[in-house]
């Protein structure tokens, strides 16, 4: 049986905010599901969405990668996705991985309805505290794990975009993880950009190069240039 449980509940026309409860854990086998509802408000033009993860205690790469491939479509329709009520082991991925670049986190619901009819950089969540007996679970991205927007088929804003060979890509994003492990996927960029001005790339194509290494996280990022440096 499917470990997951989802329920909608939508506001009126005025603020038309869709507010998605899921309990459970959202992993491959049950990510299709949530998709399913998703893909059910986007075709009934609701594109504020709020994300209740108060009952998930798990999302795998595959959960991750349904928020991040609708989100383009979603924006170009002048709404977006916030996350809300996620416990600390959930948040602690979050951050990891970097979505807090790319999708907005917030304490609860209230907060999050707020942040839509705020200004651009409402506060998001804090790091809550560690909830006693919580599992902490890192999963890094399979190699297959590709986030894309399967209506469009284009990356989200921030992908790809040079002229540059994907050798020379590559190796500007690695000399960057060799300069300082502890660089965040947009500080590698603004390095990329001083270093190599002909090397034009975005977050996304960062992402991708370093998960392609296996460099997502900065523990990984950190080995990779103390062996480098051991070689050299």
């Amino acid at each position: 049986m499917e470990n997951i449980r989802i329920s909608v509940s939508e506001s009126g026309q005025e603020d038309s905010f869709s507010v998605i409860r899921v309990d459970g854990v959202i992993d491959t086998l049950t990510a299709t599901k949530l998709e399913e509802v998703l893909d059910r408000l986007l075709q009934r033009d609701r594109f504020n969405i709020i994300l209740d993860l108060a009952g998930v205690d798990y999302i795998s790469s595959a959960g991750w990668g349904i928020f991040i491939s609708r989100i383009k479509e979603i924006r170009e329709n002048k709404g977006d996705i916030k996350l809300a009520n996620m416990i600390p082991n959930v948040f602690e991925i979050y951050e990891l991985l970097e979505f807090d670049n790319i999708l907005g986190a917030y304490e609860n619901i209230n907060s999050a309805k707020t942040a839509f009819n705020a200004s651009p950089g409402a506060e998001p969540a804090k790091k809550k505290d560690q909830a006693v007996g919580a599992r902490t679970i890192v999963e890094e991205l399979p190699s297959g794990f590709e986030m894309v927007s399967k209506s469009k088929g284009n990356l989200p804003s921030g992908g790809m975009e040079s002229k540059a060979p994907d050798s020379q890509l590559e190796e500007a994003v690695l000399n960057a993880v060799r300069e300082d492990p502890f660089y965040s996927i947009s500080e590698i960029k603004l390095v990329i950009r001083e270093t190599a001005p002909n090397c034009r790339i975005g977050w996304w194509g960062i992402f991708n190069i370093l998960r392609r290494h296996k460099l997502i996280f900065r523990r990984s990022r950190f080995l990779y240039a103390r062996k480098w440096r051991k070689r050299s």
